[in-house]
């Protein structure tokens, strides 16, 4: 890896030189061009061209990817759209925070987040109509649309990565966590991980109105509700046969429904069951790549394969 670059950037430039695919880098390794006898092919972003343009757009819309599962009978999180002031006449109404509010009031709880947002980059769980409002202000600052979900109770996390109907990859996303002791202070705890060399970055920090209660002996104290690898979760492989097989129905179903070929699906187990959260067509293994040497080589071969399929289409 060069001064600089990312693991994925690494690992491209490494396929291609391995497959003698020539490479063509522009806008700063966003884009790349691979040629190999007469074919051309482009990567964008983790955009690799083996789906179709429509279907790109649908799984970067959570709301549309939403609907579109409940239509197709795929048990999913529902995200509902919201649009901002300047884009409101698009979608046939004038104001969204009486509908908004109504939502909270109904559920008690919400998540918002941006309708094309990644990496947990402005998610917010949300109580009060305070918190909603900052919520929706601090989106529409750089997103034209929101979507909004009724919290739900997640233990786990899977991300499956699939390729032509195949899952490649299947991994939880496990919280840093803290753990009781009966006598220790939650900010006490933090303080002893922290002393012990261990990172917490601010977005980890529990909410200072939990910091003086004292867990039980042997409790699990979530230092994040979201489970985004970028947000300090860690991957760690599914070796469970059933839960493999049932999260692999899911995926498989997303495969066949919405004719995705290469995309992550991460389905969450919720109190109703396995539901799918999102869909993402840009396949980033980037912090997964990150974590060990092994994790690497399981990203890079996902990748190899994704770039064959893609200069023989």
């Amino acid at each position: 890896m060069t001064n600089g670059e990312s693991n994925y950037v690494a690992i491209i430039r490494e396929i291609c030189a391995e497959e003698g695919i020539g490479l063509q880098s522009f806008s700063f390794d966003w884009i790349f061009r691979l040629t190999k006898n007469g074919k051309t092919g482009f990567i964008l972003g983790y955009q690799f061209g083996l789906n179709s343009a429509s279907v790109n757009s649908i799984c970067c819309d959570k709301s549309a990817a939403s609907e579109l599962m409940t239509a197709l009978g795929i048990p999913n999180i529902s995200h509902i759209l919201f649009a901002s002031p300047s884009e409101q006449k698009f979608v046939g109404n004038c104001g969204f925070m009486e509908d908004l509010l109504a939502l909270l009031k109904k559920h008690g709880c919400l998540v918002v987040k941006p309708n094309d947002g990644t990496g947990g980059d402005r998610v917010y769980k949300v109580t009060t109509p305070c918190e909603l409002e900052t919520a929706v202000f601090e989106i529409f600052q750089k997103s034209a649309y929101l979507a909004a979900s009724p919290f739900e109770e997640i233990e786990n996390e899977y991300r499956a990565v699939i390729l032509d109907g195949e899952v490649r990859l299947l991994y939880t996303k496990k919280r840093p966590s803290l753990t009781g002791n009966g006598k220790s202070t939650v900010r006490e705890l933090l303080l002893e991980k922290m002393s012990a060399g261990d990172v917490i970055r601010p977005e980890e920090f529990p909410p200072a109105k939990t910091l003086n209660r004292i867990p039980g002996a042997g409790e699990r104290v979530l230092l994040n509700w979201r489970h985004n690898l970028g947000q300090g979760a860690v991957a760690v492989p599914v070796r469970d046969e059933e839960t493999r097989r049932e999260v692999g129905l899911i995926a498989q179903r997303v495969f066949e429904g919405l004719n995705v070929r290469f995309a992550s699906v991460d389905v969450v187990e919720t109190a109703e069951g396995l539901k799918v959260l999102e869909i993402n067509s840009g396949v980033m293994m980037e912090n997964f790549a990150g974590q060990d040497e092994e994790s690497r080589l399981t990203a890079k071969e996902i990748y190899r394969d994704a770039v064959r399929k893609m200069m023989k289409s």
